[in-house]
């Protein structure tokens, strides 16, 4: 395919994926709502794509997803036939359906990316792609995924929304696995052996059963803010997959108490900060680079 490709949404992860593509030799067309990119509307920057385009959008799931698409002045009313939209936010499968099956009436083809992964992951080129949509976009957008990634870190996951879900599912278990990281590392703080628990978290992260990224960046975290995590924040912020996964997980009557334990956690941690949810901020921090306060 043509190496060109329109960028929507600049924050940390879509400036990352930018700036990783043009090292890759692409042609990146960029626009973001603060202004940043080098076009400054959607229209400018959808007239400077030669045809069939590309775009890949990378903004918050929900709302700003359906005004780049749907507004008077967005995707929707600027696209033509063959013309292709990614969306690598964490949006909710079910939006994904209903924004692939819109976009199918014009004979615009719409694709879920489910992106793992932080901007130092980006750069490594070991993102995770979970991909939902036609499988021949999928194919024809295979050298994309490629030079974003390796190639065993992307995959077709199945018609539109399946991307998204198992993305969704992912942060589910993400939340699980953090969850008992941080609970186990709250009960060596407050052994009865004084444990540097920094030297703990180096030993598990080399050849312990639970040797990981994230107990190596719980690793790098402890090493980075000390111990005590006094930086940190013990309310832990949380988005919506979570709480996605266990709606979706009561929907198709799957058991799932860990993620939902895990998702309770986080809620009630605002009145109930503790060396757990510090822990838990660290990590997000480490390996998403959201605050740690």
């Amino acid at each position: 395919m043509r190496k060109e490709i329109g960028y929507i949404g600049l924050g940390k992860m879509g400036s990352a994926m930018v700036a990783r593509l043009e090292k890759k030799g692409w042609r990146v067309a960029t626009y973001d709502v603060n202004g940043q990119g080098t076009a400054e509307s959607i229209k400018q920057l959808v007239a400077g794509l030669g045809k069939p385009r590309v775009i890949w959008m990378m903004v918050p799931a929900g709302d700003p997803v359906d005004r780049a698409l749907f507004q008077d002045n967005g995707l929707v009313v600027l696209l033509e036939k063959g013309d292709i939209v990614l969306d690598g936010g964490n949006s909710f499968y079910e939006d994904s359906m209903r924004r692939s099956e819109k976009l199918q009436r014009i004979g615009v083809s719409f694709m879920d990316v489910g992106v793992s992964g932080g901007p130092a992951t980006v750069q490594e080129g070991k993102l995770a792609l979970m991909i939902g949509g036609d499988k021949r976009v999928f194919e024809k957008l295979k050298p994309l995924f490629g030079d974003l990634t390796r190639k065993e870190s992307f995959g077709y996951m199945g018609e539109s929304g399946a991307g998204h879900f198992v993305k969704m599912v992912h942060n589910g278990i993400e939340y699980g696995v953090m969850q008992s990281l941080a609970e186990g590392f709250a009960l060596l703080k407050q052994s009865p052996f004084g444990l540097d628990v920094q030297e703990v978290a180096r030993v598990y992260n080399h050849g312990s059963v639970i040797e990981s990224r994230l107990t190596g960046w719980l690793e790098q975290g402890l090493k980075k803010y000390g111990q005590e995590l006094k930086e940190a924040s013990g309310a832990v912020a949380h988005t919506g997959e979570g709480e996605w996964t266990v709606k979706t997980a009561r929907k198709l009557q799957v058991f799932t108490p860990v993620i939902k334990a895990a998702l309770d956690f986080r809620l009630q941690s605002a009145k109930q900060p503790s060396y757990t949810g510090k822990i838990l901020m660290m990590l997000r921090n480490q390996f998403g680079g959201h605050s740690i306060k």
